[in-house]
């Protein structure tokens, strides 16, 4: 009989991060879940590591083709109903996160969601909020966080695994043709499920010229006839801003643009900010 959630962790020579993803998988209080590892064949100390943590149900340790095809031979070893990558240096936010979601993960919704506080190295901290409707403008924009996504397993035999020859943007590419094209039922859980590290490989700057083309791959693909709309919504968002700016130029015109936008906050709810829940 298969459990109700599979965890993945995917590592490569990064033991400091695994003790981290470890440390608070040992912490979940609600347990009904299976552990896998997928090692690249670490040479730091991470494989020993692993064969320290009698938690892990399954785990190898060899050289792959990347991290998506690391990813799918976890997928491949899972027998959970749902799975949620949580790789190495990403962790839960606190140790009641699966207790708090465990009722919510309901065979008929394909894809349950979170929020996730991203970090890196240099001190930055800040909760990425995702929507309640997921739309193609969002996914155009950005994209779902895999370490906050609960992914009913068999979505992935029912249409396709990771596209491996992906560095980057294979995750995104799932979410949106499942969402957009295939209408996979999907829920936001209102809850933030992780810290996700971005000093990873997709946040750095030598790295943007792969992520724009394996994003612009799969839209050229999949969403031709989107493109255009697409591009139009995001030029008159930008002249908005332009606009506002220059209004800003003229010291009268802007206290009286900032006057209005106070009135009309007056009657709207009080607007929330991004900061960490205490």
């Amino acid at each position: 009989m298969s459990v109700k959630l599979t965890i993945i962790t995917i590592n490569y020579n990064n033991k400091e991060g695994l003790l981290k993803t470890f440390d608070s998988i040992k912490k979940q209080i609600w347990t009904d879940f299976e552990f896998l590892v997928i090692d690249g064949g670490s040479t730091d100390g991470s494989k020993e590591l692993i064969e320290s943590n009698s938690q892990i149900n399954y785990w190898v340790s060899e050289k792959d083709s990347g991290v998506y095809n690391a990813m799918n031979k976890g997928i491949l070893k899972s027998t959970g109903e749902y799975i949620i990558f949580m790789n190495s240096g990403d962790f839960f936010y606190n140790e009641f996160v699966l207790d708090k979601i465990k009722n919510q993960l309901n065979l008929n919704i394909g894809i349950l969601y979170g929020d996730s506080v991203f970090f890196n190295d240099e001190g930055y901290r800040k909760v990425i909020k995702t929507p309640k409707n997921l739309t193609f403008g969002f996914f155009y924009d950005g994209g779902l966080n895999h370490q906050a996504a609960f992914i009913k397993r068999s979505l992935f035999t029912d249409y396709f695994l990771y596209n491996e020859s992906y560095k980057i943007c294979a995750d995104w590419e799932f979410f949106i043709i499942l969402i957009c094209i295939h209408n996979v039922s999907h829920k936001y859980l209102n809850e933030i499920i992780c810290y996700y590290d971005f000093s990873g490989i997709s946040a750095k700057l030598e790295n943007l010229p792969i992520y724009i083309q394996e994003r612009e791959e799969t839209l050229n693909k999949y969403f031709p006839a989107f493109r255009e709309d697409a591009e139009l919504t995001r030029e008159t968002r930008a002249k908005r801003v332009k606009q506002v700016l220059h209004i800003k130029q003229y010291p009268v015109a802007w206290r009286i643009f900032k006057w209005m936008i106070s009135l009309f906050l007056l009657f709207l709810p009080k607007y929330q900010n991004n900061s960490l829940p205490k």
